[in-house]
C-alpha cells in the first residue's frame, strides 16, 4: 500500500469515524479501494463485513419488494459509482418504520440507517448487493412511479411472497381507514395495480377497482376493499398500518 500525506490520511481515518461506507470514502477521498479497506478494518474491526442476504423467507421479500415498489427510490451517481436504496415514511407512522426497520434488518443482518425530516423519516441501505436484489425484482422506467412492476409474475402465484407483497403496497401506497371497514391501493402504475390484483386474486378478496382520470398528468388507478375482506386482509395479510 502506498504511502499517504498525512491530511489525505487525516481525511480518511475522518470518513471513517463518521460511518461512511467504503464507496463513499473511495468517492470522496479518491484514495484506493485497499486503503480505504484497511482503514475501515483497522477502525472498524469486525464491524465492517460484506452483507449477505436472507432470502429463503419468501413472505419477508415480498413485503420488502412490495414496499420498495409503493414508496421506495433507487438513487445512483450519473457514473454509477454510489448506489443506495431509500425508504419514505410518513414520520408520524411510527409503527410502520420500526416494522421495516426490523424487517430490512431481518433480511441484510444490520440496521438501516434512519434520517429524520420535518414531515418524513428515509430508511436507506447502502449496499450494492442491496441495491441488486432490488432491481432483481422490479423493473421500471425514468419514471419509476409509473412504470414499477414485478418482473417475475410467477411469484404471484406464490401465497406466502403475495402475502408479503399486499402488506408492503398497502403499508406504502395504501390506506387502512380506522373505524371504518375500508382498505385502499392506489398508484398511477396501471401494471403495479395489476400485480397487487393478481396477488388479492389468488388470496380469493373481493374488491372494487376505480380509475380516476388525470387532468394533465397520469390516469389514478385504486383499488378498494370493504366489510368482511378487510377483516380477512387484516388477519391473512397483516399489514402495519393496522397495528
Amino acid at each position: 500500500m502506498p504511502r499517504l500525506a498525512e491530511e489525505e490520511k487525516r481525511n480518511i481515518i475522518s470518513a471513517v469515524r463518521s460511518g461512511k461506507s467504503l464507496c463513499e470514502i473511495m468517492h470522496e477521498t479518491k484514495a484506493g479501494k485497499t486503503t480505504v479497506y484497511y482503514y475501515l478494518r483497522k477502525i472498524r474491526g469486525k464491524k465492517f463485513k460484506s452483507l449477505s442476504l436472507k432470502l429463503d423467507n419468501l413472505e419477508l421479500v415480498g413485503e420488502v419488494i412490495g414496499f420498495f415498489a409503493g414508496d421506495g427510490r433507487y438513487a445512483v451517481t450519473r457514473n454509477g459509482w454510489d448506489r443506495r436504496i431509500l425508504f419514505y415514511f410518513n414520520k408520524r407512522e411510527v409503527p410502520v418504520i420500526n416494522h421495516y426497520r426490523d424487517s430490512v434488518e431481518r433480511l441484510i443482518g444490520r440496521q438501516p440507517t434512519l434520517m429524520f425530516r420535518p414531515a418524513i423519516t428515509i430508511m436507506q441501505i447502502h449496499a450494492r448487493v442491496f441495491c441488486d436484489f432490488i432491481l432483481d425484482y422490479v423493473s421500471f422506467g425514468k419514471r419509476k412511479v409509473k412504470t414499477i412492476t414485478l418482473r417475475n409474475k410467477i411469484l404471484l402465484k406464490n401465497r406466502s411472497f403475495v402475502k408479503g407483497f399486499l402488506r408492503g403496497l398497502v403499508d406504502s401506497d395504501g390506506y387502512v381507514r380506522k373505524g371504518r371497514k375500508e382498505i385502499y391501493f392506489g398508484s398511477i402504475s396501471k401494471k403495479l395495480v395489476n400485480d397487487f390484483i393478481d396477488g388479492l386474486n389468488l388470496l380469493k378478496f373481493n374488491y372494487k377497482i376505480y380509475t380516476q382520470t388525470g387532468r394533465g398528468y397520469s390516469d389514478f388507478y385504486k383499488v378498494r376493499l370493504i366489510d368482511n375482506d378487510v377483516d380477512k386482509f387484516m388477519s391473512l395479510v397483516k399489514p402495519a398500518k393496522g397495528l
